[in-house]
């Protein structure tokens, strides 16, 4: 088996998504819509042709300059998910994903809670809910949903801050 991870943008998706839909059987309005034709795709897909899962993602800037990414969706194929989930390298495809996202660089990640189980999983991925903050990117995005979050590069950051610290 052959895997790579490929980006898109939400045109360049479309073929995939299509297949995506014939392979669940599923076909209702919550495929795509206004806010996911502005997102970038990160795909994993088998070799070369059929697609396993996606990461769809908008980068957005806070007040204060600092930028986040918005997780709008994450979807993977019902046979690499659930508590026996076909694994890739030893790792869940929402996994591999969320880990691309980390290579990219970005300072905070942001999604959106879909269901408790789902909260409890990104919870032990490393993103937290804090009430203030979900209000804070909730406007920035236009939801009153509760929104988790993860710091990137926060390990780097306390480094420096404790650098700074001793040379004072």
């Amino acid at each position: 088996m052959s895997i790579t991870l490929e980006e898109f943008s939400f045109g360049d998706s479309r073929k995939f998504l299509t297949k995506f839909q014939l392979v669940e059987k599923s076909f209702g309005s919550d495929w795509y819509d206004a806010e996911d034709e502005n997102a970038t795709y990160i795909w994993i897909i088998e070799n070369m042709d059929n697609p396993i899962g996606f990461l769809s993602y908008k980068l957005f800037i806070l007040p204060d300059q600092k930028d986040f990414v918005y997780i709008v969706k994450i979807y993977v194929l019902k046979a690499y998910r659930g508590t026996t989930p076909i694994l890739i390298e030893g790792e869940r495809v929402s996994e591999t994903l969320l880990r691309e996202m980390e290579r990219k660089g970005f300072d905070i990640l942001t999604l959106e809670s879909a269901c408790d189980a789902l909260d409890q999983r990104y919870r032990e991925l490393g993103f937290e809910y804090v009430e203030d903050l979900s209000r804070i990117f909730g406007r920035v995005l236009g939801t009153s949903e509760k929104i988790y979050y993860k710091r990137i590069k926060i390990e780097q950051e306390m480094i420096d801050e404790r650098l700074d610290t001793d040379v004072k």
